[in-house]
């Protein structure tokens, strides 16, 4: 199974929930967010960095969208 899928697997049950994850980027970056859309088509993912409470609303804060090839690993954080 390629890298892509792999993360296309891990974040396809955060799509659209507040669960909190980090993505460490290759290179050494990370950005922390709640997934607000994974792009299937462009094979990438819409991390919304201030998604919290019933607040969330798509787009709302700074988001950033993510290649999922440049993903090295995805920490999934516990619920607060």
């Amino acid at each position: 199974m390629q890298a892509m899928e792999v993360w296309m697997d891990v974040l396809s049950p955060l799509e659209g929930s507040q669960q909190r994850v980090t993505i460490h980027l290759v290179g050494g970056q990370s950005l922390k967010g709640a997934v607000v859309e994974l792009d299937r088509a462009r094979k990438s993912v819409v991390l919304d960095e201030y998604a919290h409470g019933s607040a969330v609303t798509k787009h709302e804060s700074p988001v950033h969208t993510i290649l999922l090839s440049a993903v090295q690993a995805v920490t999934v954080h516990k619920q607060e």
